[in-house]
């Protein structure tokens, strides 16, 4: 029944419900207890370990932006439970950022005048006085298991933002798996490990990881909510041009995942046909010992039984001719 002001007993008890329902964690590096945060390689060989995460389906994408003096971008992946009855979705958050490690080396040596900005990379990307040559990205997964907690962590990570796109997977598109996204991360990633403020910074990898996700998996159903991608104080900001590499090594490396797995399978198919042709090798001959022991047992039991018959027909024999001896002829007189 629906009350004044949209208030409704239904749902009301589907909030609370929602409060208590247990979450699932049964797939690692998407549904699993907490948050966790891993680089982009390990998340990927994370999600390698089984195949629940090629049935985890992506409902949707969103391109964030900090509204701070950083302006660092962002993007946030929505996948669905690999089990159509569960209602959960996992909440991934990706962006670049320097290498903390590296970049306290860099102002070890020199490259980089900046103080205290090792601290402050660690935390955030923003925009960094460049360095005599490219530093080393870090790129992060950050995977939230429950949807209801994706606004409080973002405003404890970045304060203030806002969203610029969004990307609805529907029914008619083709959803890529969460194996899938593992793998496009990674190709871009490799394909420019550096950090680079002037081409493959915070801006380029949020913009080739759309760009690409777009190209590669078709009828999805973009929608702008605010201007201002790719930009820094009003300004456009330089980055490469990577998207259609990106997509051609992306097939590459699918190909090359799909094969894999095609001679997996293969192989473990041929495992259970030499196991199947041992085990029914065993049979026949366990058949065979079985049926000459039996046989064995039955012929035992036949000849005791037989020789009973014959022992007890010659003890009837004697017995008649005992009978007879002792019975006197008839008398001649």
């Amino acid at each position: 029944m629906a009350l004044k002001y949209g208030f409704s007993i239904r749902g009301f008890f589907a909030s609370i419900f929602r409060l208590f329902m247990e979450l699932p964690t049964d797939v690692p590096g998407l549904f699993e207890t907490g948050l966790t945060q891993n680089t982009v390689a390990s998340w990927m060989s994370i999600l390698s370990n089984t195949e629940l995460p090629q049935q985890c389906l992506l409902k949707k994408m969103a391109f964030y932006k900090v509204t701070n003096k950083k302006e660092h971008e962002f993007i946030l992946f929505y996948f669905h439970h690999w089990e159509p009855s569960e209602p959960a979705t996992a909440v991934l958050v990706v962006d670049r950022t320097v290498d903390p490690n590296t970049t306290a080396r860099a102002v070890q040596d020199g490259q980089l005048s900046q103080p205290g900005l090792a601290a402050r990379a660690a935390r955030s990307s923003g925009i960094i006085s460049p360095s005599a040559s490219p530093i080393s990205a870090y790129d992060a997964v950050v995977t939230i298991p429950n949807e209801s907690s994706i606004t409080p962590f973002l405003k404890h990570r970045y304060h203030s933002y806002h969203q610029l796109l969004t990307l609805d997977f529907s029914a008619a598109s083709l959803h890529p798996s969460a194996t899938e996204i593992s793998i496009l991360l990674s190709v871009i990633s490799r394909h420019a490990p550096k950090y680079d403020l002037y081409q493959t910074q915070c801006f380029w990898y949020a913009s080739t990881i759309w760009e690409a996700t777009t190209r590669l998996f078709p009828g999805c159903q973009e929608m702008v909510h605010n201007n201002g991608r790719s930009t820094y104080l009003g300004l456009k900001v330089g980055i490469a041009d990577s998207a259609e590499d990106v997509c051609r090594e992306y097939r590459a490396e699918w190909s090359c995942v799909q094969h894999k797995a095609e001679q997996e399978r293969e192989a473990e198919e041929a495992t259970r046909r030499q196991l199947r042709l041992e085990g029914r090798a065993e049979g026949h001959a366990e058949g065979h010992a079985e049926g000459h022991a039996e046989g064995r047992a039955e012929g035992r039991a036949e000849g005791r039984a037989e020789g009973r018959a014959e022992a007890q027909a010659r003890i009837d024999q004697l017995l008649m001719r005992l009978a007879q001896l002792e019975c006197p002829g008839p008398s001649l007189e």
